[in-house]
């Protein structure tokens, strides 16, 4: 990679750069990406992940808010024709219309694949946009804050476990692949973090029936001390009539002790036609 002066980090963006080359080939050969594949690259910085995206030769396309570093951008990969890059925030960007634009341009058909450091103080938002669109995400791999990758791997029954454990196994097969220390990092983190590697490819839910559940489970866990019966009250309520036994005995229960398939069952029963 082409040597240009690197920018100051903005503590307002949340920026914190990965400089440590050997985790950032690492994160790059967690998405398994080929010459067929299109990537879509969440806040590249200075590019430090990028030089190894783009020597998978997929096609990478780079949204970046942060002006400075785009100019940085331009100046390492714009003699590469599989580069580009956006100005933007990726919370606003419409993923679905760029994923119809690009397997229309594609004789392979192939669906997105994700890869990004992500803030951590947007951290949530940006997996919930992912877990929305995960019809046609291929795989993600995202580098986040060690205690969201563990909230995202927890198991029922602790105190991690919780919406994003349960969102993640409904329209994905998640797994911590890669623990990344503070040291990695200019400037340096007060926390370590983590990669999550997300394969879409194993949801276990339709798209429509993710809509219907993910609200169920926001709710519950809205009040997870309550037993269900009190904090899914109004869906019961809404159901008008006597629950079918084996809802019935989910409702002396709590949130965090019910499995992803039963918050489905729930759905099933909450919006039957």
């Amino acid at each position: 990679m082409k040597q240009t002066k690197r920018i100051q980090a903005k503590r307002s963006l949340g920026q914190n750069f990965l400089t440590d080359k050997n985790k950032a080939q690492q994160i790059a050969g967690l998405l398994q990406a080929t010459s067929e594949d299109s990537i879509l690259e969440i806040g590249p910085g200075c590019g430090d992940l990028t030089e190894f995206l783009l020597q998978t030769g997929a096609n990478v396309h780079a949204i970046e808010l942060d002006e400075r570093a785009i100019e940085t951008l331009h100046e390492l990969f714009d003699d590469n024709a599989r580069f580009s890059v956006q100005h933007g925030d990726v919370l606003t960007f419409n993923m679905r219309e760029y994923a119809i634009d690009i397997n229309e341009k594609s004789i392979h058909g192939k669906s997105l694949k994700i890869a990004g450091n992500i803030p951590y103080y947007i951290t949530s938002d940006i997996l919930f946009m992912l877990f929305e669109h995960a019809d046609i995400v291929d795989r993600a791999v995202i580098m986040m804050q060690k205690e969201v990758a563990d909230r995202i791997c927890a198991q029922p029954r602790t105190k991690a476990y919780g919406i994003l454990s349960i969102a993640a196994k409904f329209v994905s097969s998640p797994k911590i692949a890669l623990k990344v220390p503070s040291g990695c990092f200019t400037p340096k983190p007060s926390v370590d973090s983590a990669v999550v590697v997300f394969d879409f490819t194993k949801a276990s839910v339709s798209m429509q029936e993710f809509a219907k559940v993910h609200p169920i489970v926001r709710t519950a866990f809205g009040q997870r001390r309550k037993m269900l019966s009190n904090a899914l009250h109004q869906y019961i309520s809404a159901y008008g009539k006597p629950l079918p036994d084996d809802i019935q005995s989910l409702m002396s229960k709590r949130a965090e002790e019910l499995v992803p398939e039963q918050f489905l069952r729930l759905a099933e029963c909450f919006f039957q036609s």
